[in-house]
């Protein structure tokens, strides 16, 4: 019988919680970078607090959906993994495979659940209770977020029982699920900003401007990047070197000059947002480069290091527009490299 430890240590190995941080940062990108959409008078009334509130809720139900997917697929890959992973805690015995299956849907069902009421809650946070008194709390509901988070749920199950069987298809619904993560936030910030705008759009009706075209330069840039590490990733459990470390070196490279577009379509005129975004890019490649280098003779090092740099590259997307916002994904980063140390990101 497991000791009480040793289970807790494997639940947080199956559910990667060492990456929650990156998936935190990737909503935070996604919900700032939406922010950047709406003029002052559109944020004036809206304080701080009222915007992080409903923000935390949107980051505790990605993280929930991003831990079920983890859970699922490694239940899903108990014979690949008692024969190529039998270190792990299902093929150990630690877990079983029917309460992680069973905790996977729970956690999907819940994260669900607070995407659905996390819009009347953004109503009553700013100052539309009247609705919510009425009885009408219904038309707070906007329909972006739950039409994104099932369909994120969706290619999260999807991938959880099919990327041993597809492994070009598996690359291509990784890539989804971030490029989702960050759309999905995109989607949730205008119901959370758009309280003072003056154009019409009701609460139930999606308003005509809530993406922009530029705004899919960074989730695409979080998608390629997602696409190019589980590339590498894909490949562990294979002996021998990584084969085409030439090809994913300058592929890599190039996802973080995206964010260049952001310079030049976006009004920047306060040096500090200069600043910010040098810093954050010469960090972003530097990690970048560090990664890299282990990629020689350590493949799962690579995809730890390269799982930690989601929260630099979200970071070099942010900078020019929010330095605040880009600092917090440093934290976060910070937060992920301490979090590898407790449990493996892979």
């Amino acid at each position: 019988m497991p000791a009480r430890g040793e289970k807790i240590r494997a639940l947080l190995a199956t559910g990667r919680i060492a990456n929650l941080p990156t998936v935190c940062s990737n909503v935070l990108a996604g919900f700032w970078l939406s922010s950047s959409l709406y003029p002052a008078c559109c944020l004036g009334s809206i304080s701080q607090d009222k915007m992080i509130v409903p923000l935390l809720f949107l980051m505790l139900s990605c993280c929930m959906i991003y831990l079920a997917g983890c859970m699922l697929g490694d239940a899903v890959d108990l014979p690949f993994d008692r024969k190529n992973r039998p270190s792990r805690p299902i093929p150990q015995g630690i877990l079983t495979v029917r309460s992680v299956r069973s905790s996977s849907y729970v956690l999907f069902a819940l994260a669900l659940i607070i995407l659905f009421f996390v819009t009347p809650v953004t109503a009553l946070l700013n100052e539309h209770q009247a609705k919510l008194l009425s009885g009408q709390w219904t038309e707070a509901i906007q329909t972006h977020e739950i039409a994104f988070g099932l369909l994120l749920s969706g290619v999260v199950i999807c991938y959880a029982f099919y990327h041993k069987k597809n492994k070009p298809a598996a690359l291509i619904m990784m890539g989804s699920c971030r490029f989702l993560l960050v759309i999905l936030a995109m989607s949730f910030a205008h119901k959370t900003f758009l309280q003072n705008d003056p154009s019409p759009a009701s609460w139930f009706s999606p308003h005509p401007h809530w993406l922009a075209n530029w705004m899919l330069i960074p989730a695409l840039g979080v998608g390629a990047y997602t696409i190019l590490l589980s590339w590498v990733a894909s490949t562990e459990s294979r002996p021998g070197a990584f084969q085409f470390r030439n090809i994913l070196t300058f592929l890599l490279l190039t996802v973080p000059a995206s964010s260049l577009a952001i310079i030049f379509l976006m009004p920047i005129t306060e040096p500090l947002q200069y600043i910010s975004y040098a810093v954050a890019l010469i960090l972003c490649y530097l990690w970048m480069c560090y990664g890299l280098k282990a990629l020689k003779t350590s493949k799962p090092v690579f995809v730890s290091r390269a799982l930690a740099g989601f929260c630099l590259l979200d970071a070099t997307f942010l900078a020019p527009i929010a330095p605040m916002a880009a600092a917090v994904c440093l934290l976060l980063f910070v937060v992920a490299l301490a979090l590898q140390r407790v449990a493996p990101a892979t």
